[in-house]
């Protein structure tokens, strides 16, 4: 019992990896093929007991080199260089100190000044530091031994805590019209959206969230479909407990390679990091319980550690199954999301960079040609395919200010000193060999970008701009902040004692006092949830049920963006206001749907006529608002709309529709 449940961390992210690279395999080649998304699935399933038998066969046949090396060996006699204070002074002063300079001028200071000295003494910190590839053997520190049974019970126990507290967070997020609804579609229509399924039914060309490269979405409305479960409840109540304990696990086995010691704690406060810290909205953390069931949260919260682990278990063991798991973790990612095809390639410069420096010519090609190669081919084939990588992963926004793109990794304030510290100072904190020689890549890479200009140039030669905020990401943060909790400087005897308890406690203060949690403005649930307001998903519903002639639905805004997770039967006029970025806000398609939302929302006073000139426009039958809201109610008989139906509160409402058939408008 104890071996199978110390076995879990690695054999459950180890599967979920191999698991999800198969099935976006198996998409990919569908988008060939033309299959429903239920046959996929179907083939899906019956290919898993091939690829486990595959993996048990390879797992008899693995190299036991980590466990011969690294079981049996013990603590290597220290270095002479480390020997006597004034020596260790000599090699540790210069990276820490210009790495918590680094910090305080990033996440404190304000100005141009400010922000080049801190990128310097960042990129000091990282250079002074004198890592090296040996392994930690090698160097006095002890290596991992695998993860015992009492700390798998611990893990295990953080992990299902996680995935029964993640389905009562009710936090919304917007951008869950899209991935809810697309997935709603899929359960409903078993069929891929390959063109847009918000504004119209099909009919207009996909926008730039929506490309055909991830297959996650698609996923869930396969298996959806297959449990004859609604998808949203799929998501919610199946799906995201399941990426909860993924997440868990994936952060455990990346503290326990890399931790230089007491690796329970570092996960502890690691973890506490990322529920303490996580309130603000696009911030780091805010990707992990809140937002899990987009895939770009899965990317960054659970394959990014997971790509550091297998890099680490590959450099140090020669382990041919880590390079084919690194491998097939890139395809996983990019099933997950098209930011992937941008930061994996990136990590894995980050990663190769130290090895080339380090003259390990072959180790650095083989791990960029297992990190980037899928990656890499499936962007070139988004811009022959769609016209351009960009459209491919573009979002609203243009390039962040870059003291921006740090608050929304790593914080400001006191946080974002000590993510700052923990990113800089990295490469002297974690166990000696690869882990340093990694992370000083990930550091240097991300400190370099962050240079005023570099990524501003970069965003205009290859069109991403919109996405190099996310740069940050390829640093595990959370990780490395877990490892200020057991920072023991050379030789200081008792003060080291001292630390061992001081340190965590005062980590875990700073964040319950500075941080904000996840269960900020009150989104913690009574019992399991949608992620939307009871009153709006019972509202949504009720609008279903409605004998609605053909025609689109009217409604306050934040009930259009529920109806589509509800189902994809009932088209609503504005499924997010965002989303017509793609269609020109300026075109009449745009401001037809726009003017619309105002009239439902009662924000503002709207001439009936341009009201009316909208709705033959649009193809709007039926109009449901707020009872309080009156403007409806008086220019419902100029509409040439009369009530139908109300709704008692909590939720009250009055729904009209149209005396006259109406034909809806195909496009701009």
């Amino acid at each position: 019992m104890n071996v199978s449940v110390s076995a879990a961390p690695v054999v459950l992210t180890d599967a979920a990896v191999v698991g999800f690279a198969l099935w976006t395999l198996l998409y990919h080649l569908n988008l060939v093929l033309g299959l429903r998304p239920s046959v996929v699935f179907v083939a899906w399933v019956l290919t898993l007991p091939v690829a486990a038998y595959v993996g048990w066969r390879v797992g008899r046949r693995r190299d036991r080199r980590l466990a011969g090396e690294v079981g049996t060996a013990g603590p290597a006699p220290a270095s002479p260089v480390e020997t006597g204070r004034a020596a260790s002074l000599r090699r540790y002063a210069l990276p820490i100190g210009a790495g918590i300079g680094a910090a305080l001028f990033a996440a404190l200071g304000s100005g141009s000044l400010s922000w080049w000295l801190a990128v310097i003494l960042g990129s000091v910190a990282v250079i002074s530091a004198r890592v090296s590839s040996r392994r930690s053997t090698e160097s006095g520190d002890p290596a991992p031994t695998g993860t015992t049974p009492a700390q798998a019970y611990v893990v295990m126990l953080a992990a299902l805590a996680a995935a029964v507290f993640s389905t009562f967070i009710a936090r919304v997020s917007l951008d869950d019209v899209f991935y809810v609804g697309k997935s709603v579609w899929v359960a409903e229509r078993d069929q891929i959206p390959y063109r847009d399924f918000l504004f119209t039914e099909g009919v207009l060309p996909a926008g730039s969230a929506n490309p055909p490269v991830p297959s996650f979405e698609v996923f869930i409305g396969a298996l959806a479909r297959v449990l004859h479960v609604h998808a949203a409840s799929t998501t919610w109540y199946i799906v995201l407990p399941l990426l909860a304990v993924f997440a868990v696990l994936a952060l455990w086995r990346l503290v326990q390679r890399w931790a230089p010691r007491r690796p329970l704690l570092v996960f502890g406060v690691a973890l506490t990091y990322i529920v303490l810290v996580a309130g603000y909205p696009d911030a780091l953390n805010t990707y992990h319980l809140p937002r899990l069931t987009q895939g770009k949260s899965v990317f960054v919260h659970a394959l990014i550690p997971l790509a550091w682990v297998y890099l680490t278990d590959f450099l140090e063991t020669r382990s041919r199954r880590a390079l084919v798991l690194l491998g097939l973790l890139s395809v996983a990612a990019v099933g997950l999301t098209t930011t992937a095809v941008i930061l994996l390639p990136l990590l894995a410069v980050a990663a190769v960079s130290m090895l080339v420096l380090t003259r390990r010519w072959r180790d650095a090609a083989l791990c960029f040609a297992a990190a980037s190669t899928y990656p890499l081919l499936v962007g070139v084939g988004a811009r022959f395919a769609s016209g351009g990588l960009d459209e491919a992963v573009a979002t609203y926004i243009e390039l962040r200010p870059l003291r921006t793109i740090y608050e929304l990794t790593l914080w400001l304030g006191i946080l974002g000193v000590i993510a700052g510290i923990a990113m800089w100072c990295g490469p002297v904190l974690l166990r000696r060999g690869v882990p340093r020689v990694l992370v000083a890549g990930a550091a240097l890479t991300v400190t370099l970008l962050l240079v005023p200009g570099v990524a501003a140039t970069a965003g205009g030669l290859t069109g991403l701009t919109a996405v190099l905020w996310r740069i940050p990401w390829i640093v595990p943060v959370p990780a490395l902040v877990g490892m200020l909790a057991v920072l023991r400087p050379p030789r200081w005897g008792v003060l080291n004692r001292v630390l061992a308890v001081v340190l965590p406690a005062v980590l875990v203060l700073v964040f319950a006092v500075y941080g904000s949690p996840m269960w900020t403005a009150n989104v913690v649930q009574a019992e399991p949830s949608w992620r939307m307001p009871e009153t709006r998903k019972n509202v949504a519903f009720w609008i279903t049920r409605l004998d609605r002639p053909p025609g689109l639905v009217l409604a306050p805004t934040p009930v259009m963006r529920a109806l589509p997770q509800v189902t994809t039967r009932v088209r609503v006029v504005m499924a997010r206001d965002l989303y017509l970025t793609d269609y020109d806000m300026e075109s009449q398609f745009s401001q037809d749907r726009l003017l619309l939302g105002r009239f439902a929302d009662g924000t503002e006073a709207v001439p009936v006529s341009d009201v009316k000139a909208a709705m033959g426009r649009v193809g709007v039958s039926v109009v449901c608002v707020w009872k309080n809201n009156r403007a409806v109610a008086d220019a419902a008989p100029a509409l040439g709309f009369e009530r139908f139906a109300s709704r008692k509160s909590p939720g009250g409402m009055y729904c009209y529709r149209s005396k006259e058939p109406v034909t809806p408008v195909s496009g701009p």
